[in-house]
């Protein structure tokens, strides 16, 4: 068995005393003050993430477009100089490859950011599809990636920025110095709060996220490991790839209808067409156990009825909500609940029916007062 990766932070972390596992190939910090303290740190003040893990493409020239119109479900021609997209890559069946976001950088320039579990076989796919007409470059073994999230961290970043970063727009993008160092800076994130991702050379990644550590601490910032990104993003509903997308699964059932662009060439498109026409044989739900204590985790079976309707995806204890939250898949006739909130069901934890219902995503939404809970 291979090693896992470490990435270009990792001092940083055993530094900050964390807790790793091994994600995607590397190892990661699962957590370092704690899950619950790490989430609460993002919802009310911020919190900085190392997520080199993840990968980065980039694509240029004059048949960069006509790639990556061919190959995703978002059409790329929409961006902007300056702007970045969420888009699927998918098969010819229409099962998600992979999910992703693309930057605009330059009249020919693209960057991709892809899961870190699916480097290799998203490059092997786009590679191939692309036949050499445009020039990319996997630059994932030389860049690293840190994010700054939370409803400060964009005056924690402005304070060492060099341009005024509170001028992106959100799904922006732009290129400056940050504490000194030249980055790419991209107000996006998978928190369910405001915040910026700053892709950086690998060399001048350490300066960088010290740099921003030290600017937020008389703001509260707090380093965040994968633990509560994955609290965070399922209270914020989003997506998480092995879990909610995979390629049984397209973009279509799991709720990403808004980022597939129909009647354009692009691989599954014929599919996902075909999909949207005939229906779809499962969609994906917000849960909730009624009981407000019981966790529906992974692999736990969804009943209606007394008979099986569908399957738990993700499931945890959501600290801005005090109460454990869940998405699965509904199936068959039964998908068509998928979207009525209040909807009775049942999960079967450790061999007990325990009573549920459907709910309304995200489960947390950002509010100038605070958390909007989802209501049933």
């Amino acid at each position: 068995m291979n090693e896992p990766k470490r990435t270009i932070l990792f001092d940083i972390h055993r530094k900050l005393r964390a807790k790793m596992t091994e994600f995607g190939g590397f190892e990661m910090p699962v957590s370092y003050s704690g899950i619950i303290e790490e989430h609460r740190a993002v919802r009310n003040a911020a919190g900085i993430f190392d997520l080199s893990h993840m990968g980065e493409f980039e694509v240029r020239g004059p048949n960069a477009l006509a790639l990556l119109e061919g190959t995703f479900t978002n059409s790329a021609s929409k961006l902007k100089e300056g702007q970045a997209q969420y888009t699927v890559m998918c098969t010819e069946d229409g099962g998600t490859i992979d999910d992703l976001i693309v930057y605009r950088l330059g009249p020919q320039r693209y960057m991709l950011c892809v899961n870190a579990s699916n480097i290799d076989v998203d490059r092997e796919w786009i590679v191939e599809l692309n036949a050499g007409l445009a020039d990319f470059e996997d630059v994932s073994d030389a860049s690293a990636l840190v994010a700054v999230q939370g409803p400060r961290a964009i005056e924690i970043v402005a304070k060492v920025a060099e341009f005024p970063v509170a001028e992106i727009a959100r799904f922006g993008v732009a290129i400056g110095k940050v504490a000194g160092v030249a980055c790419i800076v991209a107000r996006t994130g998978y928190t369910g709060e405001d915040g910026v991702e700053l892709f950086v050379e690998n060399s001048r990644a350490e300066h960088l996220f010290e740099a921003i550590f030290e600017a937020g601490a008389p703001d509260g910032i707090k380093p965040i490991g994968l633990g509560a990104r994955d609290t965070l993003r399922l209270e914020a509903g989003l997506p998480l790839y092995g879990h909610e997308l995979d390629r049984e699964t397209s973009p279509l059932e799991a709720g990403l209808g808004i980022f597939v662009k129909l009647g354009r060439p692009f691989i599954g498109e014929p599919a996902l067409s075909a999909q949207r026409q005939l229906g779809l044989k499962k969609r994906l739900a917000g849960l909730m156990t009624d009981d407000g204590k019981n966790v529906a985790r992974q692999g736990y079976p969804i009943l209606r009825d007394g008979r099986r309707a569908g399957i738990v995806t993700s499931g945890t204890f959501a600290p801005s909500l005090e109460r454990p939250v869940a998405m699965g898949y509904l199936t068959g006739d039964d998908a068509a609940i998928s979207d009525k909130a209040g909807s009775a069901l049942e999960v079967e934890i450790r061999g007990r029916k325990v009573p549920a219902k459907v709910v309304a995503r995200p489960f947390y939404r950002r509010a100038a007062t605070g958390a909007t809970r989802s209501a049933i």
